[in-house]
């Protein structure tokens, strides 16, 4: 179903695009949008919360006339828990393997040594409670980084960048550092469809908006990774889906 206030909807698809595969789903609050790639098997893409796996199941049983059991990864963009919340209640429904980037892994490593994972976060977190009026996007904006050490048991496969996603090689796994160092993308581009996970959100209502907390110039390079891709379909972490034309063309970079 086309979203109320997109952009532009294309009028015919593209004569080799296959049809789209992707479903939106996610409460009444839009929290955070939980994601099903309908293909000969499923995916499950960030289940932040029970509802929304709830939410997931129902859909794809009553719509989709699938079973749960048809489910065969479980895919985290990145490790926040508006985006993983759902995972243990998800996997006793399928027993599917859970995925996230190797880069998580690396993070998690980084931290059991007493490493800092984002340097300047500190500095970040202070610009924003000094100002007056709190940015409209503050609700959904997260200041501080996962804590990776302790989600290392939930995930089962490590994602790399520009490989071919698990049981699934029509998409392939893009890195997209800026939100956090383990945010990734998942694309097709036979669908020409992007899943964004927190990298790009859509819920000011006018261009997406791209998020970053620490390194500007890496969230920059994200934006210049993601424009060369061609999308038609982009599904953003929160906010509304946007069918357009190279709908990232106008997008900004919130820092």
């Amino acid at each position: 179903m086309i979203p109320e206030g997109g952009q532009v909807l294309l009028p015919y698809p593209h004569p080799e695009q296959q049809l789209r595969q992707v479903h939106t789903i996610t409460d009444r609050f839009s929290i955070a949008n939980t994601y099903l790639i309908n293909g000969e098997r499923l995916v499950i893409v960030d289940p932040g919360s029970e509802l929304n796996v709830r939410l997931t199941l129902n859909y794809l049983q009553k719509f989709l006339h699938r079973t749960p059991t048809e489910i065969d990864l479980i895919v985290l963009t990145h490790l926040h828990s508006d985006h993983t919340a759902g995972v243990e209640f998800l996997s006793c429904a399928c027993n599917a393997p859970v995925a996230a980037s190797a880069t998580a892994r690396q993070l998690a490593g980084a931290e059991t040594q007493g490493k800092q994972g984002i340097p300047g976060i500190a500095h970040r977190a202070g610009e924003v409670l000094r100002q007056k009026t709190l940015p409209a996007t503050i609700q959904h904006m997260d200041l501080f980084p996962p804590h990776y050490a302790s989600q290392m048991k939930m995930i089962d496969m490590w994602l790399e960048d520009v490989a071919g996603l698990p049981y699934h090689p029509d998409w392939r796994v893009i890195a997209s550092p800026g939100h956090t160092l383990d945010s990734i993308c998942l694309y097709n581009p036979f669908s020409y469809e992007l899943l964004c996970g927190d990298t790009v959100i859509t819920i000011e209502g006018g261009a997406p908006l791209l998020r970053g907390v620490a390194n500007r110039r890496q969230l920059e390079e994200t934006l210049g990774t993601l424009r060369s891709l061609d999308v038609n379909y982009l599904f953003p972490g929160h906010g509304r889906p946007i069918l357009a034309k190279r709908p990232l063309e106008n997008a900004s970079v919130e820092w």
